[in-house]
C-alpha cells in the first residue's frame, strides 16, 4: 500500500500531466504510462518517479535489443499542480541506451542546474557542492520505496 500523502499527489499530478492511465510497478518502485507501439514495432512510454515534492519523467522507448533513454523531465509540486523546472532529450544519432544510474545522474545534474540559476537569479551564494547534495538528496527522495 502506498502512502496516502503520495497516492494523492500521483492522483492529482500524474494523469494531468502524462494525459494517459499509469500504474504502479512495485517490483521497480516506479509508475509506467501505457505507452503505444510504433510503426516501427518500437514502444514508447513514461517511466515516473516520485516524492512528495518532485516528479522525475523518463521518456523511455522499448526497441528489439534495448531499452532507450530519450528525455528526462523534472517537475516540482506546488501541493496543486505540477510544474515543469528542467528537460533534456536525447534521440536520432545522440541515443543513450537506458542505465538507471545515468539517468539518476542526469537528473540530479538537472536538478543543481536549475537550483544554481534560481539562485543565481535571487542573489544568493550557496557552495557548489552543498547545491548538488541537496539536489542529489531530492533525486534519492523519488527513488525510495513509498510503501505505508
Amino acid at each position: 500500500m502506498m502512502n496516502t500523502t503520495l497516492q494523492a499527489i500521483a492522483t492529482k499530478a500524474l494523469p494531468a500531466l502524462s494525459g494517459e492511465q499509469v500504474t504502479y510497478n512495485a517490483a521497480k518502485n516506479v509508475f509506467l504510462s501505457q505507452g503505444y507501439t510504433s510503426a516501427a514495432g518500437n514502444m514508447y512510454y513514461k517511466a515516473i518517479r516520485l516524492s512528495n515534492r518532485l516528479l522525475v519523467y523518463y521518456d523511455l522507448g522499448q526497441g528489439y535489443a534495448h531499452t532507450f533513454l530519450n528525455g528526462i523531465k523534472l517537475f516540482c509540486f506546488d501541493g496543486q499542480k505540477a510544474q515543469l523546472i528542467a528537460q533534456k532529450y536525447w534521440g536520432g544519432y545522440d541515443y543513450r541506451i537506458f542505465n538507471e544510474q545515468f539517468a539518476k545522474d542526469q537528473s540530479i545534474l538537472l536538478l543543481c542546474n536549475f537550483l544554481s540559476g534560481q539562485l543565481k537569479a535571487q542573489g544568493a551564494h550557496v557552495n557548489t557542492q552543498e547545491v548538488f547534495s541537496f539536489a542529489y538528496n531530492m533525486i534519492e527522495e523519488t527513488h525510495r520505496k513509498q510503501l505505508a
